[in-house]
């Protein structure tokens, strides 16, 4: 076992983790399907307005790649087809009936390990969990003509407020070994599983996998962190990776025979007052899973964290988590001036400072707009990885491929930066520079 224990980083110390319970909800009426979760990848429609999809159905294709196919959580009508910018595809909507589910092949534990690598290939892109594995570089999902050196898992919560892995996983383990055995078919390498304290235990029975233990502040769960502290990528590697959720799918699909459409999700946020775990429909729209009443105007809903979530009116396909923060209401009275007791800050300028495990609950408030840029070798504290976040937005922001290269855009994705963000005096968003340097590592082949 690999022991790292990480020193950079950052905690944020928000109000609204949920409690360890899990409910489940009694009736979902309308689930969405999000081609816009998927990064680069462009749907090609197989349904249309009004047609009838069992669970299990293909929905959509990757049009680039049209092997890879996307299927439905849930039986119902198909009541809508939103379109954004450009006629960009952003969600399939779904009236959920009485559920019935397409049928697939199931496989004992013996037949799974005489899988061949081909076989185990084909299984996973006709049942429609394919898009469960993603790569490093680019984070987009798993190219299918090359083999990982590598797959990792992450069971390691370090993000705000995250959702704990094992409540997730719970009663699932028999899935998750099963899975587990799958993806040994699809790599002639390790399977990395990355367990904090809070989920070794939970995990300590699991076999084929070479495990290793994180410890220290977010963003320590990040793979990519991971990575780069396990088995370093270059230009020429390609790694796979995969949540502990979507191991357990996998097990799930490949001793029952069907597509998996359930999922635990932990609703968070210090907006929130029944804050627990629920299950239900993959896909289902927020506005049923949250009990509390929900005011769009003056309460900001994630699909995820608060660093890397989305608002959004459905769960992302990779979320495993509702935060619902507060909207500001208007200006702070003397702004910056405040003693700011209840005000949260990586800089030491307010007196919660002192006070650095109370919980807070802060809004959405940016406490102003994009400015000159300031460096202040802080961000270098935030990121445990050898790589220099300033220089390497510098580079992107002049578009020099190969000093990108040198610094390691190969091995970060957005989510890496999220802290960068969180702390900069002057606005920068950091993760969105690293996409756009990504997008032009694409463009280069």
């Amino acid at each position: 076992m690999g022991v790292f224990k990480l020193k950079k980083g950052y905690d944020i110390p928000l109000q609204g983790s949920a409690v360890r319970r899990i409910e489940k909800v009694l009736k979902i009426t309308a689930i969405a399907v999000q081609p816009i979760d998927f990064r680069g990848m462009r749907p090609g429609m197989k349904v249309e307005i009004g047609d009838t999809v069992k669970r299990g159905s293909v929905l959509f294709v990757d049009k680039q790649r049209p092997d890879i196919v996307f299927r439905s959580p849930a039986s119902g009508t198909v009541r809508e087809i939103v379109r954004g910018e450009r006629r960009v595809i952003q969600r399939v909507i779904i009236d959920v009936d009485a559920d019935s589910s397409e049928s697939f092949e199931n496989f004992s534990k013996a037949q799974i390990g005489a899988l061949a690598t081909d076989q185990a290939k084909k299984i996973l892109l006709n049942s429609g969990l394919w898009p469960t594995l993603r790569q490093r570089p680019f984070s987009r999902i798993a190219d299918l003509d090359k083999a990982p050196k590598s797959i990792f898992i992450s069971a390691v919560d370090s993000a705000p407020l995250q959702a704990e892995t094992d409540m997730l996983l719970e009663g699932r383990e028999q899935d998750f070994q099963l899975g587990i055995d799958f993806l040994a078919k699809l790599t002639d390498g390790k399977i990395h599983l990355s367990v904090s304290a809070k989920t070794e235990a939970f995990f300590s029975k699991v076999e084929g996998v070479e495990m290793h233990h994180f410890s220290g502040p977010h963003p320590a769960g990040n793979v990519g962190v991971q990575i780069h502290h396990i088995d370093r990528i270059q230009a020429s590697d390609l790694v796979w990776y995969i949540s502990p959720r979507h191991v357990a799918q996998i097990g799930n699909f490949l001793i029952e025979g069907e597509y998996p459409g359930s999922k635990t999700y932990a609703l968070t946020g210090s907006e929130l007052t029944n804050r627990h775990y629920v299950k239900a429909t993959e896909g289902a729209l927020i506005s049923e899973l949250v009990a509390d009443p929900i005011s769009t105007s003056t309460q900001r809903v994630i699909s995820g964290n608060v660093l890397t979530g989305r608002q959004s009116e459905a769960v992302g396909f990779y979320d495993d988590m509702i935060t619902v923060i507060p909207e500001p209401k208007g200006r702070r009275f003397m702004g910056w001036l405040q003693l700011g007791f209840n005000a949260n800050s990586f800089w030491p300028m307010f007196l919660s400072k002192l006070t650095p495990k109370k919980k807070l609950a802060p809004d959405t408030d940016m406490n102003g707009e994009e400015r000159a840029f300031v460096s202040t070798g802080e961000y270098e504290k935030l990121v445990p990885m050898d790589v220099l976040p300033v220089h390497l937005c510098k580079a992107v922001l002049v578009e020099d491929i190969e000093l990108m290269e040198q610094l390691g855009i190969y091995e970060v994705a957005p989510e890496d930066f999220a802290l960068c963000s969180y702390i900069c005096p002057s606005k920068i968003e950091f993760g969105d520079i690293i996409e756009q340097g990504i997008i032009a590592m694409e463009k280069e082949g």
